[in-house]
């Protein structure tokens, strides 16, 4: 294998072509969720189905996101990571083929829960691979650059899924997927092994699952996670109920919310390239408990935003049947700006953190921090979706998500 800077090195850094190699197999949760959502109207008028069978789409995505961290991750500190990472590309690009040819609901819902386990296969690789082989300041980078893209995902990803299906119908967006999954494919078999035969783990491969026990029993990865999972939860809880918050109960129109959107994507953008610049300047430690207060200060910024000033701002309630005003809308903007930010700084820090604790067990570790991310994504978005006030319920969302956050934290401080 050449040795230049185009490939991957099998020194404790990663170039940066090889980042950028890597990057790509992890955005595969984000493009097969964000990609997909404008064609939803076009499938369930093709495949002569309802909204919600199509919504199954997404939720079955996400569960496989979750089952392929989980099954994967641990397997992986057994068997290696790069023959595990192939598997998961080719199932993927089977998937995607397969969405694009199906011809009723049911075909695309179970090549949905395929393609979903391929990027969470993806997914909890990428962070074992970079924890193998970075030392804990280029790894506390290279995770704040991964929550960049992820950052970039949400903006961009739909806007193409709505070109391509202009252009091309909503078959086409997954011909397009599956012409990334190649992409990713040849990147995993330039891959070299980062976890050596010597450094596995010992057992059975059930004895691999038995890891998670074991970490789940020390405090300090416990509040590692409870970080990751709930911190997130703060910015999940914002992408599942802004959409009902700014258009149906403060009036915001489709184009003006896509721009809130945008730009409540973009500080978790700014913040994570941030994160990079500070990276081995200011230890993680120091970092995550910055994240911590911006989650903190945001969500309850606007849990007194949503208690205090609705019921006196014409337009905020849900019950005035008019736009709320501009200065309103701005003021709930920068709370929840502050929380996403926080984000940005938690997220990658977090994941040192915890994989540190992992060490030779990064697979089971990173599975952990998956599994427990998409289980709390999927019990805040109902959350949010209570009452008949969403801002209020948006803002108790987020703030008892920053709350579980910090519990962890008190977990990691006792454990020290």
């Amino acid at each position: 294998m050449n040795k230049d800077s185009s490939s991957f090195s099998s020194s404790s850094s990663i170039p940066l072509s090889g980042f950028i190699g890597l990057a790509l197999i992890f955005a595969a949760g984000p493009l097969g969720t964000d990609m997909f959502l404008p064609s939803i109207p076009a499938i369930t008028e093709a495949l002569s189905t309802d909204a919600a069978s199509t919504q199954l789409a997404i939720t079955t995505f996400m569960i496989g996101m979750g089952l392929g961290q989980v099954i994967f991750g641990p397997v992986s500190d057994k068997l290696g990571r790069r023959r595990l990472l192939i598997l998961g590309t080719i199932l993927g690009l089977v998937a995607s083929v397969v969405c694009s040819l199906a011809f009723s609901i049911h075909i695309l819902i179970a090549a949905r829960l395929l393609q979903g386990i391929a990027g969470g296969i993806g997914a909890v690789l990428v962070r074992a691979i970079i924890t193998d082989r970075s030392s804990t300041a280029d790894a506390a980078k290279s995770f704040a650059l991964l929550m960049a893209i992820n950052g970039v995902a949400p903006i961009v990803a739909p806007l193409i899924g709505g070109v391509l299906h202009e252009v091309t119908g909503w078959r086409g967006v997954f011909w397009v997927l599956a012409v990334i999954a190649v992409a990713q494919l040849f990147v995993a078999l330039r891959n070299p092994e980062s976890l050596p035969v010597g450094k596995r783990a010992q057992g059975s491969v059930m004895h691999t699952y038995r890891t998670m026990g074991t970490l789940l029993s020390r405090p300090d990865f416990v509040g590692h996670v409870l970080i990751f999972g709930f911190g997130f939860g703060t910015m999940f809880a914002f992408i599942a109920g802004s959409s009902v918050v700014f258009q149906t109960q403060l009036g915001m129109s489709p184009v003006v919310y896509s721009v809130l959107f945008a730009i409540n994507a973009s500080s978790l953008i700014v913040m994570s390239v941030l994160n990079v610049r500070l990276s081995g300047v200011v230890s993680p430690r120091v970092l995550q408990k910055w994240g911590l207060a911006l989650i903190a200060v945001g969500s309850l910024a606007l849990l007194l935003v949503a208690f205090l000033l609705t019921p006196h701002v014409k337009g905020a309630s849900v019950t005035d049947g008019e736009a709320a005003p501009i200065w309103f809308i701005i003021v709930c903007l920068v709370c929840t700006v502050i929380a996403t930010s926080g984000n940005g700084l938690l997220m990658a820090n977090t994941t040192v953190l915890a994989q540190g604790i992992a060490a030779r067990q990064a697979g089971a570790g990173s599975a952990v921090l998956g599994a427990t991310q998409f289980l709390v994504a999927g019990l805040v978005s109902p959350m949010a979706a209570l009452g008949a006030d969403k801002l209020l319920m948006l803002a108790v969302t987020m703030c008892a998500s920053a709350a579980i956050a910090h519990v962890g934290n008190l977990c990691v401080v006792r454990a020290a």
